[in-house]
């Protein structure tokens, strides 16, 4: 009898493993040629805010405390009547940073040495005002629940280059506001979902092996003598069961930073969202397709800044800033920026306008973020917002033009990319993403 749960799915997914000549990760081809071949997504969970980062507007600091001009009335938020409210500045100063002389606040210290390797995007925008609708807009392309999420689109579109590891790891520092279905896997295949790592212990529970050494080879040697093919329902579990049996010995090597150099690891600092930075280089180097970053989860720490917005950004900022610039800059160092895609961005930004303690309301008409590597060409501004930072006004990206850029630069078409589902073509961007930004980012001339 078997003495352990699941082991007659493990015995069939072994089986599986030793009909496999050689262990061979499964990457498929791209729709045409790819300038990165990874992406690292650092989600700043809540919504950040681009005057204060990324985005600097002085004629907002000369107008701190007056009522918002009458053009701006029509616009709704999540908890204030914009005609009531008074306009609030930020705190922070810009400083034009590298040769490109790209402004950066000065809340981001490190991170203003890598203006030449970012590209800023100040004209992101959506329509959605609350987190849960805008996370997973931001996230699957629909502000409902249950569609695939960015990550599984990319492992169900290009596979995986590491056979041992999975395709698609999240890390957080908290519980999101719109659950673990915001890297879901939606209506794809299970093996497409994200892996979430823990913030605290082991990164991945109860993944020490269940059986000795010697056990193991007396299983394996059992499991030769079979010839039975596996049934079709199984085939998710059983990729599954051998996905966690190839972890058992990868996994623990990937995850382990203590194998890094003293020097690497005073460059990314001692915080979590560094370690997880540090963790998320060592994850695309052996081959995972993307790595998603969510800061700001945990109670006290969140981007979402109704109250203190100015002194909470400060702490904010600091606690990422680091992290971000010593992974640009580990990338870059090991010759890995140039096909690693890395972004940073939230669910939307924060309004010009005060709310409750100086706080700053949900703003998904005109926020910010950026992109570096990946063919992405730094050192650049697209778009801009109107002169108090409300409604992006020149270049927009809309999030699914976003969303297909991205697609773009790992050698995916939007339109292709695509699953029949209950009697239609559904995917990533709906029935939009035809405005990409893909050849300003790369610098293309058209």
């Amino acid at each position: 009898m078997l003495k352990r749960s699941g082991l007659g799915c493990g015995m069939l997914a072994l089986h599986s493993l030793m009909a496999e000549s050689t262990a061979q990760a499964s990457a498929i081809p791209s729709h045409f040629p790819a300038k990165a071949k990874n992406v690292i997504w650092l989600f700043m969970h809540g919504g950040p805010s681009q005057m204060d980062t990324f985005d600097p507007k002085p004629l907002l600091n000369d107008l701190h405390g007056k009522k918002a001009p009458a053009s701006f009335h029509d616009i709704q938020t999540s908890f204030t009547d914009v005609k009531k409210q008074k306009l609030l500045g930020s705190d922070f100063t810009f400083s034009r940073c590298g040769q490109s002389g790209m402004e950066i606040s000065d809340g981001f210290k490190y991170m203003q040495r890598h203006a030449d390797d970012i590209a800023v995007i100040r004209s992101l925008y959506h329509k959605d005002f609350n987190h849960n609708p805008a996370l997973w807009f931001m996230n699957s392309g629909h502000n409902k629940g249950g569609r695939p999420s960015m990550g599984s689109w990319l492992s169900y579109g290009l596979g995986s280059e590491a056979n041992n590891l999975p395709g698609f790891v999240v890390m957080t520092d908290g519980a999101m506001k719109a659950g673990s279905g915001v890297w879901g896997n939606g209506f794809l295949p299970a093996t497409h979902q994200g892996t979430k790592l823990s913030a605290s212990g082991p990164p991945i529970p109860n993944l020490e092996q269940s059986m000795e050494s010697e056990k193991q080879l007396k299983m394996l040697n059992y499991i030769r003598q079979l010839d039975s093919g596996t049934h079709p329902e199984l085939e998710a579990r059983i990729k599954s069961y051998e996905l966690a049996f190839r972890m058992q010995m990868a996994a623990p090597e990937a995850l382990d930073i203590a194998n890094e150099s003293k020097a690497t690891l005073e460059l990314y600092g001692k915080n979590v969202f560094s370690r997880q930075c540090l963790m998320a280089r060592r994850l695309v180097e052996r081959g995972v397709r993307m790595v998603q970053i969510y800061n700001g989860c945990s109670s006290g720490d969140e981007w979402d800044t109704h109250h203190h917005n100015n002194s909470r950004h400060k702490k904010l900022l600091r606690n990422v800033d680091q992290g971000c610039a010593a992974l640009l800059a580990d990338l870059k160092a090991r010759g890995m920026l140039e096909d690693t895609l890395v972004i940073w961005c939230g669910e939307f930004g924060r309004t010009p306008t005060t709310e409750k303690s100086s706080g700053r309301d949900h703003n998904p008409y005109g926020f910010c973020g950026w992109m570096a590597g990946g063919g992405v060409q730094g050192g650049q501004v697209i778009g801009a917002t109107d002169e108090i930072g409300f409604r992006a006004v020149e270049d927009k990206v809309h999030v699914h033009d976003f969303h297909s850029t991205i697609l773009k630069l790992m050698g995916l078409d939007h339109e292709a990319l695509s699953v029949r589902h209950k009697g239609l073509d559904l995917r990533l961007t709906d029935l939009h993403g035809y405005h990409d930004i893909y050849d300003r980012l790369t610098g293309r001339k058209v």
